[in-house]
Formats: C-alpha cells, structure tokens, sequence
C-alpha cells in the first residue's frame, strides 16, 4: 500500500534527525537479501548498539538536502539503500557493515557514509573498518608498556641462568 504524503513527510523528518543527531551514517545497498538474512543482521547490529534501516533513496535524498548534507547523489541509484547508524563509534558501524558486505555474496555494497555531517568516499568507510579494534589496540599498548620490563628481567634473568647451565654441566661430567 502506497504511503500518504503525511506519512513520507513523517519519514523525512525522521531521517533528517537521524542524519543531524548521528555523527556517523554508513549507507548500504543491497540487492536480492533474504528476510532472514536481514533480520539476522538487524540484531546482530542492535547488539552493537547501531540501527539498520531500509530506507527510499528520494525520501533519504530530500532529508539529506533537509539535514544540510550537499552533494549526496543517490538519485542514480538503481539498487534499494539502508543506512547504519547508532551510539557506537565510526569503527564500529563501518566495521559492522564490511562485515556484512563481505558475508553476502555481493548483495551488500558500502555505497557511502557520513562522517561528522560530511560525506565521505567508500574507501574511507573500508579504512575504518580494517583499523583494529579497541580491544586489539588496547592490548597492543599492553604489550609495548609491558616489553621493557620483560627485557629487564630477562637481562637480570641470564646470568644466572648462565650460571645455573655451567654448574649443571660440571655436576653431569663427573
């Protein structure tokens, strides 16, 4: 059933707070997806704290114009949008929606995203989600504090492990 032109007005308007109020939109499209791999997605993103919406590319076109986002040229697109966004940060929702891309067979492409009201090229979108993740990074700085302290026992450690080798060869000779 075809929407009224309240209930369009409605949708706009709440895409164009979706896009003022989200620091970070990734937009999809996608093409031949199942209900269930959809729904599947949907939740795992939930869980994430991000928001996948299917949304009509001429009503996204008009809120973007309406939020103050120039130059998003969707109006070519021939395949169905969705947009990704929430309370997590950048990494995570490009992130989320690689993955997802990645995992359906080429029915999910990354067609842009909206990073601090500006639009960004694709291969911005991919950077981010190739960066590591936070616990990655945090484990990582882990490991640099860590490594000195590391060096300095084992610097203390091999003399007397030396030692220790030299006595225990003697002890067996004999």
């Amino acid at each position: 059933m075809p929407k009224t032109k309240e209930q369009k007005a409605e949708e706009i308007e709440q895409l164009t707070d979706k896009l003022q109020t989200n620091p970070t939109v990734v937009i999809a499209e996608f093409t031949g997806l199942s209900m269930e791999d959809l729904t599947n997605f949907r939740k795992k993103a939930r869980e994430a704290g991000v928001t996948f919406q299917v949304v009509k590319n001429t009503l996204l076109a008009k809120a973007a114009e309406k939020a103050g986002i120039k130059n998003l040229d969707i109006n070519k697109v021939a395949r169905q949008l969705a947009l990704a966004t929430g309370e997590a940060d950048e990494i995570t929702i490009s992130k989320l929606i690689y993955e997802f891309a990645k995992s359906s067979a080429e029915k999910v492409k990354i067609y842009s995203g909206i990073l601090e009201h500006k639009i960004v090229p694709v291969e911005t979108i991919i950077q981010l989600a190739q960066l590591p993740s936070r616990e990655e990074l945090l484990a990582r700085i882990v490991g640099s504090i860590s490594a000195p302290a590391r060096g300095f026992v084992r610097v203390l450690n091999d003399p007397l492990q030396g030692f220790y080798n030299i006595v225990k060869a003697l002890s067996e000779a004999k």
